[in-house]
């Protein structure tokens, strides 16, 4: 259950989602009306304002939304085949997985749409800032903490469209009007920019900044951003990565979890010792963590207890699944694969399949029929109720009714480990230093037991960089982002996989600038990727 701090803040985001999306007729006589002139008159009324583009970010940044559906269903992980009469979808996700989009596709249009209204709630709140005194109001926090703030969550932003679409506008106020876009480069100097100048006045405490960004926060999205600068600029930025990963390891106080999926747990707002930025998730007051909703089956819903039914849509590529080693808990412990039996809990309250009862049943293709997960899925348009193994990474609290109450991790230690330890082997001539080997093994070890860690640890020799995105691959399936990382390693488009086939064409490392866009404004570009259609 939420702390009484963090069920405040949910009340916060809920009124302030109430008062921006309200709608008027304007045909009806208006008795009074919402201004920045009149509504700002105690602290609270400030904070649910200051909350409001952190609520777009809890609606629009998680599982099955469309930025993590481009970058996730576009790569070699995770999959939405189409299950007999059920996940075309429009095509959408085959499309996605086989680099078959335009821009008319709904998801690259819906990353876009989403992420320029999470920067224009941004713009308009810091417009609104302009004219407010912190003190007379008593806020309990300064004007200079809730604008830095507010400028790395729309770095955040910034980031997954410089990262997406290559150029685009860059718009800091809410009177510009029909922007011009910028080159991505320009994009990065903007974001880095906006990083290093506000990241400092962020609070360094892991509990006052809930639901929003500390400075170890904005210190690990400049670690991603420098991570990939040669992509984005055409130049490396190897020690500016490693600056911004050290000021996480040694400075921010975080430690690994001692579980591989505690930073994933139903209460990993209260046990978790990695996360660093997370999105704030309630089943009761912030909705839209919907993890098992899009990977189990149907049959899981009575079978486990859950109150709303799963859409059985998700899967695990077959290739990627088999790159877990047999030990490997991420695999034994993260994935449900073979025959499926209900699921109880013991007097300890930890969660068992119970495999004297009888088990689950298909309902389609294998209906009254016992459910038996298979690796196995003929194409993206020939999938069975059956295919695929479902992850179980997020963990499904008894009676989920859709809107579960983990919080969706942004940033964790793992990963900035594992930024520091990429960028030092770019430097050493993309070999693997012992440095580099010790940060990877101490994320790696909590997946096996001590009995197979001696046979399961890296080395020198044996992490090489394919290894090291294979491992990034293991460690972090399923976070947002798989295509970042394949792209870096220049293994986006010109290798195959599972129902994908191997390309030179460069250009579908990026998404076509939205054809609904390019339409509305004459003054934004398209991008290089729209060339090809």
């Amino acid at each position: 259950m939420k702390s009484i701090f963090k069920k405040s803040i949910f009340a916060l985001l809920f009124g302030a989602t109430l008062l921006t999306n309200s709608c008027m007729n304007l045909d009806e006589e208006i008795f009074s009306e919402v201004t920045k002139d009149n509504y700002y008159n105690n602290a609270d009324e400030v904070i649910a304002a200051l909350l409001r583009p952190w609520g777009h970010f809890c609606g629009v940044m998680q599982v099955a939304q469309a930025s993590w559906s481009c970058n996730e269903l576009s790569a070699d992980a995770v999959a939405w085949p189409q299950k007999g009469v059920h996940g075309f979808d429009n095509g959408d996700w085959i499309n996605l997985h086989r680099h078959q989009w335009t821009p008319l596709h709904t998801q690259i249009e819906n990353s876009w749409s989403n992420l320029y209204m999470g920067i224009g709630l941004v713009n308009n709140m810091l417009d609104d800032l302009e004219s407010l005194d912190f003190e007379e109001l008593h806020m309990p926090i300064s004007k200079a903490q809730a604008i830095a703030e507010l400028k790395v969550c729309r770095a955040f932003f910034y980031w997954y469209v410089m990262d997406q679409f290559e150029i685009a506008p860059i718009v800091e106020s809410i009177g510009d009007i029909n922007p011009v876009s910028s080159s991505r480069a320009e994009i990065f100097t903007f974001i880095e920019k906006d990083l290093k100048e506000n990241v400092p006045n962020l609070t360094e405490s892991k509990t006052d900044a809930a639901g929003r960004v500390n400075k170890w926060g904005g210190y690990a999205l400049l670690s991603r951003l420098y991570l990939n600068a040669e992509v984005y600029t055409g130049t490396p930025r190897w020690d500016d990565c490693i600056a911004a990963c050290d000021e996480v390891i040694h400075n921010g106080g975080y430690q690994l979890d001692v579980n591989w999926n505690d930073p994933f747990k139903v209460d990993n707002d209260v046990i978790s010792t990695e996360n660093i930025w997370t999105i704030l998730y309630d089943e009761v007051y912030a909705h839209g963590m919907g993890w098992y909703q899009r990977w189990l089956h149907y049959a899981h819903q009575t079978g486990w207890n859950l109150t709303d039914g799963p859409w059985n849509g998700l899967v695990t590529q077959p290739t990627f699944y088999d790159s877990f080693a047999d030990n490997d808990k991420r695999k034994t412990e993260g994935f449900l694969i073979g025959l499926q039996y209900p699921r109880k809990k013991d007097a300890n309250g930890n969660y068992y399949f119970d495999t004297t009862a009888e088990p689950l049943k298909g309902q389609e293709e294998y209906k009254e029929q016992d459910l038996v997960l298979v690796n196995y899925i003929k194409s993206m348009t020939e999938g069975e109720e059956n295919s695929g193994a479902r992850s179980i990474k997020y963990e499904i609290e008894e009676g989920a009714r859709g809107n579960m109450n983990n919080d969706w991790v942004i940033f964790r230690l793992s990963e900035v480990i594992f930024n520091k330890a990429e960028a030092l082997m770019r430097k050493n001539g993309n070999k693997a230093t012992n440095e580099a080997v010790q940060l990877v093994n101490s994320v790696r070890q909590r997946a096996f037991e001590d009995s197979d860690w001696e046979s399961a640890q890296y080395t020198t020799t044996t992490l090489t960089m394919d290894e090291f995105l294979a491992e990034k691959g293991r460690e972090f399936t399923f976070e947002g982002i798989r295509r970042v990382d394949m792209i870096r390693f220049n293994k986006f488009v010109t290798t195959s996989w599972w129902d994908k086939e191997a390309s030179n064409n460069k250009l579908f490392e990026i998404f076509p600038v939205p054809a609904r866009v390019l339409s509305s404004n004459i003054h934004i570009s398209p991008n290089s990727a729209n060339a090809l259609y």
